[in-house]
């Protein structure tokens, strides 16, 4: 009889259909993962900037930030208009005298915070922090803590 020590076409191609079938499932439960870690990371920049601004609030000192620029007024205005179905965020007056401004920068030499890459606005009124970036989470748009839940 004729000895077949080689590997046949058929089984070279059933073995390449296994190992495509495997990578698509990985690749999909990866791309899942990633998208809630970025979910997770905002969620935990928020704590943290929120357990800040709660120190300083009971200090009681003067407020740090800046005044908001007129980009970061009308992306407010803008944020608050569409929660307006949610209401997750409290702040309803962009004028409002103690509503102060940081960028990424601002949060990482005021309040300390490193790789935070975001903007927020806090509103040392009633303690809320709201992001100007936002994170999307199951096809919404989520600027504070709270409405992650």
């Amino acid at each position: 009889m004729k000895d077949n020590r080689g590997i046949t076409l058929i089984s070279v191609m059933i073995t390449i259909l296994l190992l495509i079938m495997i990578a698509g499932i990985v690749i999909t439960q990866g791309a899942g993962t990633f998208e809630k870690s970025k979910v997770v990371r905002f969620e935990t920049n928020m704590k943290t900037i929120q357990k800040k601004v709660d120190i300083i609030m009971e200090e009681g000192t003067e407020y740090p930030g800046s005044s908001m620029p007129s980009s970061a007024k009308e992306k407010l205005k803008q944020i608050i208009a569409n929660d307006a179905t949610t209401n997750y965020i409290k702040t309803t007056n962009i004028e409002e005298p103690l509503l102060r401004y940081f960028s990424s920068q601002d949060i990482e030499e005021i309040l300390e915070l490193e790789d935070i890459q975001d903007e927020i606005v806090v509103n040392f009124s009633n303690g809320e922090v709201i992001s100007l970036n936002g994170i999307e989470k199951d096809g919404n748009m989520y600027y504070v803590e709270n409405g992650l839940y």
